[in-house]
């Protein structure tokens, strides 16, 4: 197997990153112009409630996804009971594409090439997936901003203001009722839009049949990328899942915390690497450990560099290449990449 590539790096870290659309900026707007109703609500538990809803509701719609001058609609169906989540992302446009999770099984398709990529990796959600946490600590500030509609549904908007330099900014737009996020954008300072995504149509159906995320009848025609005992309830082969304690961190940027570290042991010919994922209860980070000579470094992976709201730092030590990447501003990944201190 081939050594992570930079740009392999940049495709497990945005695999969802399927597009971008409609731009239209919005300013924060005190809270005191909200309805009295608003006014009676805690913006920081609204954002809870999204974030359960995000989870726990049956949904199926439309949405778009901006990013800069690119623009992708997407079809998603999630459905939730008490086995867990399921959801299938569709594109709508450009090339033919389909995204499923079960829980945390990931199965990317393309129909197009009939190739089927199975990961239990976390991809990069286009819809955020919040920490119960986020909501109680000193990272972020919550407000609202003036009541407005989505998709023709009435909903609040609450801003999400970072309190330094190591997160981006959110802004909500959640319905009044079922508490859904219908809107979302990402902000860098004040009010520079990053991307966003917002629901053209949304509808909350009682039950979702299970049939909806199967991947295909025949699956014997797809070429299938990763082993189909991926798909076995117990997920990749051991060693891809286990947990192990090879990474650790010093001096992190307030708020960040490991949440995950898995090793991929390779054929001799090849290389391991240790993967970690680190949140602050809303932004995510990985971190990619590939153990090798300095010798052996891509050295195009040094330093940083940027794809839309996604930076990516690498750094070069004597017997390994760290690459730190995430939906975070340019210092973070640098400052997270420098606290990797490798356990012997």
């Amino acid at each position: 197997m081939a050594l992570p590539s930079m740009s392999n790096i940049w495709l497990r870290a945005s695999v969802f990153s399927m597009g971008c659309a409609i731009a239209a900026g919005m300013s924060v707007v005190p809270a005191v112009w909200a309805g009295a109703e608003q006014r009676e609500l805690d913006p920081a538990n609204l954002v809870r409630e999204m974030s359960m809803a995000l989870k726990m509701l049956n949904y199926e719609g439309k949405f778009v996804h901006v990013q800069g001058s690119n623009v992708t609609a997407m079809h998603i169906i999630h459905s939730s009971d008490s086995k867990g989540e399921l959801e299938r992302l569709i594109s709508l446009d450009g090339e033919a594409r389909e995204v499923i999770r079960n829980n945390s099984l990931v199965t990317c398709i393309w129909p197009g090439t009939q190739s089927v990529v199975i990961s239990k990796s976390k991809p990069r959600d286009l819809l955020p997936k919040l920490d119960a946490n986020l909501t109680t600590g000193n990272r972020y500030a919550f407000e609202f901003g003036k009541p407005d509609r989505v998709a023709g549904i009435p909903t609040h908007v609450v801003n999400v203001i970072p309190m330094d330099k190591h997160r981006y900014g959110y802004r909500f737009w959640i319905d009044q009722t079922s508490k859904m996020l219908l809107r979302s954008m990402l902000l860098e300072g004040h009010d520079k839009i990053v991307e966003q995504v917002l629901f053209t149509e949304i509808e909350y159906p009682d039950s979702i049949s299970q049939a909806r995320f199967d991947i295909y009848p025949n699956t014997t025609q797809l070429s299938w990328l990763e082993p189909k005992r991926a798909l076995a309830a117990s997920g990749l082969p051991k060693a891809l899942s286990d947990k192990v304690d090879r990474v650790g961190f010093a001096d992190l940027p307030m708020g960040y915390e490991e949440v995950s570290e898995t090793y991929s042991p390779m054929p001799s010919n090849s290389t391991p690497v240790s993967h970690v994922m680190l949140t602050d209860g809303m932004a995510s980070v990985s971190v990619y450990v590939e153990y090798l000579a300095k010798s052996e470094h891509n050295l195009s992976a040094v330093g940083l560099s940027s794809m839309g709201a996604m930076n990516a730092y690498g750094m070069s030590l004597e017997n390994a290449l760290i690459t730190a990447v995430g939906e975070v501003p340019a210092e973070t990944v640098r400052a997270i990449a420098m606290a990797v201190k490798i356990r012997q």
